[in-house]
Parts: C-alpha cells; structure tokens; sequence
C-alpha cells in the first residue's frame, strides 16, 4: 500500500508525502527523500556513508549537511531527545534507524469477526506509536446496576487514594491559601440579569462586563466605577460581544462572536468614560480570545480562519496593524482556544482541545519554545490569569484552581456547584480578585414546533434534570435523552407521563445522540472518537468506527436501519461510508461527501463546503440543489418524505429551513439564537420539532481581598 503509518503520522511513499492528522506537514524534499529511505531499510540501521551514497547519489555534501537533514527530519516528527527516541534511533558507528510503530494505513476497519467494544480499544493503542499511553478499558453499556455500584466504589476509593497522594505535606508549601475561601466576599452592585466577560482596567479604578436584563434583551457592554459606583453603558456596534479586554484605562478591545464575521473593536474612551470612537480591527471565521503581549501595541489573538480550519495563536501590532501566526497545533483536530503571557514574558500559557476531544493544558517557555507543563483537564477551561510569573488561575466548568508552575502541582480553590462561577478578573493594582457567579441554576426549557407553514408553537416537553439534548422515542411520551452528571454524561429513557427513567448507557467521555431508528430498536451514538450503535432491546452494542481521523456529528440510519452512513477525514479529504450492521463492516461509497440521508429514490448528500446535492441509488450525483448546510456538531438535518429539514445559527440568530427538493419551494424561520438552539431533533414523520432554549441566569459579581494571600 502507498500510505502507511509511522507512529503518529501518516506516510505516503508513493508521492513522498507526510501528515499529520490531516494537515500535509511542509518539509523540504531531501528531508522526506530521506525518510522514504529509512522506510524502505526500516529492518536495520544506515550508516552516515551509505546515506551519501543513495539519498545524496551524484552530489557531493558533506557529513554536516547530513546530519543537518537528519535532524529537521527530527524536527518534523518532534523527535528532539536524542537520549529517548520515538522515531530515528543512532548508534556510534551503526547509523540511523526508524524506530517508531509501522503498520499499513487502511482506510476503514473490516474486522473478520465480531469484536466488542474492549478489544477495539486495545487494536487501536497497538497503532498509536508504540509509546503512548494505554487508553482505558471501555465498558459502553450500563445495565447491571449492582456491578456497577461495585465498580464506582472501587473507583471512588481510588480516587480519593490518589487525591491523599498527591497532595499530602511535601515539606514546606510555598503559600498558604487554605484560608482563601473563609475570607468575605462582598457583593457589588450592578445591573440585574445575566453578565459575563469580566476585566479590570489597569488602574484598578473600573469594572468593564458584558450583560443584558433578560433572554430577550441583546447583549451590551457596562463600565462600573469602583469608587463612584456609577455605571455607564458604552455603545458598540457589535451584533455578539463575547469577551472585553482593555487596552489601557482609555480604550477597550470588544470581541465580536458572529460566526463566520468575528471581530475584535477597539472602543476609545474620554476622561468621562463615554465612547468618542469605535474601530474595527481584524476579521477572522471565529475569534476566541484576545490577551495582551509584552510589548507596547502587541496583542495575541486565539482565532480560526476559515469554517474547517484550526483554533491558533496569532500576534497583531496596533502600531503597524500588522499580523502573524505565531502558533499552530501539528493537526486539524487540535485547537489553541485561549492563551496568556504571564506578566514578565517569560511563559505562554494555552488552553488545548486535543483531537476535538480532549482538554489540556500547556505551559511553555516562550524564548526557548519548551514545554514545561502539560496535563489534561476535566473540562473545557473559560479563563486562565497569571496571578505573578510562577502561579496561574485556571476557571473551568469543574472548578477554580491555581496552577504552580514551579511544582507542577494544580490546588483546588473551589469546586463548581449550583452557584457556579462563569468568569473571574484580577485587579493587581489593589490584589482583589473579582468574580461573576451564576446565583441560580437554570435548566434548558425544551419545546415543540408543529412544521405547518405557519411553525405553529406545540407543547412543552418536561425534562430530566440535567439534560443536554432529547430527541423522541417509539412513543409520543417517551424520549430519549443525554443528561450530565458532574463529569459523567448518561443516555436515558424517559417516560413524561409517569417520570420513570431508565439508564441505558454511561460514559466519561463526549456523548451525543445522532439518530435513532424506533422499529429497529437501535440508537447511533457519537461518543469519543467512536460511532457505536445500540441495541437497547439486546443490550448489546455495535462499533461502526474507531478512529483518530475526523468523523462528521452528522452520521444517520438508512431507511431499514440495517446500514449506517457516516463521513470521516482521510488526510485532508472527506469520504462517505457504509457500515453494515449484518456483517460489521464498513465500505467506501463516494469521496467529497460528509453526510448523506436515505430517501424513496436514492440520497441526499452534504459535500465537504456543506453543499446539498441529490444522488441516485448508486451515489451518482443527479443534480446540486442549490442550497447549503451549517456543518457544525451543534446543527442537524434531516430528510423526511421529499422535503429536507436543517438549522444554521452565528450565536446571534438560529434559522430553520425547510427545502421541499421535488417541487423547490423553501421557507426559512428565524429565532433568537438562546429562545432555539440549533441542536433539534425531529420526529419519524416529519410533522414536529423538538428543541432546547436556555433561560436567563441571574449573575451577581462579588469581590474578595487577596491582601496577604498572594500566591507566590
């Protein structure tokens, strides 16, 4: 075969190209004309000479030029510990040698029999590079209670074992903050209602958020005095302010969130703090987060430029408006979401999401480029802060905690709960640290729509408490639906009309449901990395793919439920696959398509730009209907009868659409993005929409005095 797989990259010795994930890593030919040579002579090691001889043949370079390859090949493979190879091993007068796991790259598991979600797993670390960590032992089905409970003791234990561990007394603590949470907390005043995007001027003398009275209400930016207690609304044209940051204690940089069109505003202030000027900066896709650099007019802004592209760092000068990418992850699936210098410039801190998966964080040196801590988080982090050049605060949906970096050691301040913490600020100029908190929680609200021309409103769906997305059952009042548990996501039956639930699946990682095929009795689950079918009447459950490659949240059933139609990323290019569940295995339909719904006369399917075109039955294209989706994970589309049904949102504004593809007539509706959620489920026949919208939480901001708590 052409491609094959080198630890964690993928090779193709046919056109000398390597990836990563699915991004074409750039190298120059003679690196990758010498990695194709020590593939091919992978059983052995090729000294300094022989390489002269046939990767070099005909030219005349010296032993420095080669070695020079050698190591931007190691570059390339971030195989910089000589001492610890994971890809080139040398040995003193031996030569050169591929150490890493090879193995030949299939595009699609055809396993020979059944294999149960366990022994996947373990096929899957076997081709993960040969040194990397052994993923847990994967139990999908939770249907014996008792073992189960057996099972949680036991982890429990372990945990709180661990725990004892690893913050038992290590000689003496650098500072004391066990006391930290018993000192008062004083509430401020400001606006009723919902806030979020909390900063501190320089000087410490004002409060800068981002708030609204109710859902209803769009979202504006206040500016509280902290002596006066007068707060100002500042006027901005920014349809979704996100995030603020000033820029000095005259000017304020305001994020846009618009999907698509996200922008960083630059809003001038006079002595009165009122607005005199609002400039606009820089576009991008989607901006995350913008935080300050060490020099005068230097900024990093954490964005994605197009809708498939990667979460990066990237650096802005105000002076000379000039931009850079400064930082980028090796893969397609890995994003840079927030980042932040600690105040000397000595240390870049940055929020990761690994594999569209999992959370990390990483601490790097920033002359040197070093990593010098990385570890994995529960959750998605909201807000990092260096509190001085060795401790960093770190607020996710779990808790707030400081970071030591010269112990390497996280400190619990506060576990999240009911009044959760949303956003966090530190005014270093008096040591105060300001917090937004949620006082109530407020559960999702899920509703009805009847799909008649007028979108008439139906009734409203009770819900368990906790519950993330829904979608109906075999049965008007019975619904299946996600619900989360602290850091445990569950899938469960719901019975409305008599309260009555029933666990069916449990996991800690990512879960959604996809689709569901009531006369089949079968749920597609998109949970990890992995699409799993489950048969809720034989308890069983069915792997439809395991992969580190990209699969598409838009998977669905065919219309007999026996097949699966899934999209996944295969170095750089989207490709249509069939699983059948008779004989577990998967095959290649089409390349350039992400998605596809069966109907009467053959497909609707999604190109890779979200495209929608009509195939027949041997998915050859008939005809490009004119129209596209939103191929984010929170949309969703559907096919029933001949009429298409789909949702496209820019956190502003969700839109649904309805496409009759026989007759052409199409109608469009749109909401309020919090009053409908584009994440929508439909039932079997096409007549009612099941949605989400999220009510107004009451955030009050509170400050508390670190005068003699500063962490050191």
């Amino acid at each position: 075969m052409s491609k094959v797989i080198l630890g964690e990259f993928i090779f193709d010795t046919s056109s000398n190209f390597l990836f990563s994930g699915e991004k074409e890593l750039e190298a120059e030919p003679q690196v990758l004309e010498l990695l194709a040579y020590l593939y091919l002579h992978r059983d052995r090691y090729i000294s300094l000479q022989e390489l002269h001889e046939h990767v070099w043949s005909g030219r005349v370079v010296s032993d420095t030029a080669v070695r020079g390859t050698i190591k931007k090949l190691r570059n390339l493979f971030d195989d910089t510990n000589v001492a610890d190879p994971k890809y080139i091993k040398s040995l003193s007068k031996r030569g050169y040698k591929l150490v890493c796991y090879i193995s030949e790259y299939t595009d699609f598991v055809t396993p020979d029999h059944k294999l149960s979600a366990t022994t996947m797993i373990e096929g899957m670390a076997e081709v993960s590079g040969g040194y990397t960590a052994r993923p847990e032992q994967f139990e999908p089905i939770v249907f014996q209670p008792t073992k189960i409970l057996t099972i949680a003791c036991f982890i429990v234990f372990g945990v709180l074992i661990l725990l004892l561990l690893f913050f038992s007394p290590r000689g003496k603590p650098e500072s004391d903050i066990s006391e930290l949470w018993h000192l008062p907390s004083q509430v401020i005043t400001t606006i009723s209602g919902e806030k979020k995007g909390l900063t501190v001027s320089p000087d410490g003398r004002y409060l800068a958020f981002i708030g609204r009275l109710n859902q209803s209400e769009p979202w504006q930016i206040y500016l509280k005095n902290r002596k006066t207690k007068d707060i100002h609304l500042l006027s901005t044209s920014a349809q979704q302010p996100s995030m603020l940051e000033f820029n000095n204690d005259n000017s304020l940089f305001v994020v846009d969130e618009v999907v698509g069109n996200s922008s960083v505003y630059l809003l001038v202030l006079d002595e009165n703090k009122r607005v005199v000027s609002e400039q606009p900066l820089v576009n991008f896709f989607m901006i995350f987060r913008v935080s300050p650099g060490q020099q005068q007019g230097e900024w990093f802004i954490n964005a994605m430029d197009a809708e498939q592209g990667t979460a990066m760092l990237y650096r802005w000068q105000s002076q000379s408006n000039t931009l850079e990418r400064v930082q980028a992850r090796s893969s397609a699936l890995d994003h840079i979401y927030h980042s932040v210098h600690s105040p000397d410039g000595q240390w870049l801190a940055s929020a990761i999401l690994r594999s569209g998966q999992e959370y990390w964080l990483e601490i790097q040196e920033v002359r040197s480029q070093r990593t010098v801590y990385s570890k994995a988080t529960q959750a998605r982090v909201g807000r990092l802060e260096w509190l001085n050049g060795n401790s960093l605060m770190k607020l996710d949906e779990q808790q707030l905690s400081i970071v030591s970096l010269s112990s390497g050691s996280e400190q619990i301040l506060l576990e999240q709960g009911e009044d959760q913490i949303t956003d966090f600020s530190i005014a270093n100029s008096d040591n105060r640290l300001y917090l937004l908190r949620n006082s109530d929680s407020v559960e999702p609200v899920f509703r009805e729509l009847i799909l008649t021309p007028e979108l008439s409103e139906g009734r409203i769906v009770n819900a368990v408490s906790g519950t993330l997305m829904m979608s109906y059952a075999e049965h008007d009042h019975i619904y299946y639906a996600v619900v989360s548990d602290q850091n445990k996501r569950m899938l469960v039956k719901y019975d409305q009309s008599s309260g009555n639930k029933e666990t069916l699946f449990s996991t800690h990682k990512k879960l959604e449901l996809l689709d569901i095929h009531p006369e089949q009795g079968v749920l597609l689950l998109h949970v990890g990395d992995q699409l799993l079918v489950v048969n809720v009447s034989k308890s069983s459950v069915e792997i439809v793919s395991s992969s580190k490659s990209l699969l598409d949240s838009q998977a669905a059933f065919s219309s007999d439920g026996q097949s699966v139609y899934f999209g996944q990323l295969i170095v750089g290019d989207w490709e249509l696959h069939q699983f059948d569940r008779a004989s577990q295995r998967s095959k290649r339909l089409a390349l350039g398509y992400r998605s596809a719904r069966e109907y009467s006369h053959g497909f609707i399917a999604v190109t890779e730009n979200g495209a929608l075109h009509q195939l027949d039955s041997g998915f050859r294209q008939v005809r490009a209907l004119g129209y596209s989706i939103n191929t984010e994970f929170i949309s969703r589309w559907y096919v029933k009868n001949q009429s298409l049904i789909w949702s496209d949102f820019d956190f502003v504004s969700t839109w649904l659409n309805q496409l009759d593809f026989v007759s052409g007539e199409f109608r469009q509706a749109s909401f309020p993005y919090e009053k409908m959620r584009p994440r929508f489920a439909i039932n079997q026949n096409g007549s009612r929409v099941l949605y989400s919208s999220r009510g107004t939480r009451m955030t009050s901001l509170s400050g508390i005095d670190l005068s003699g708590y500063l962490i050191k």
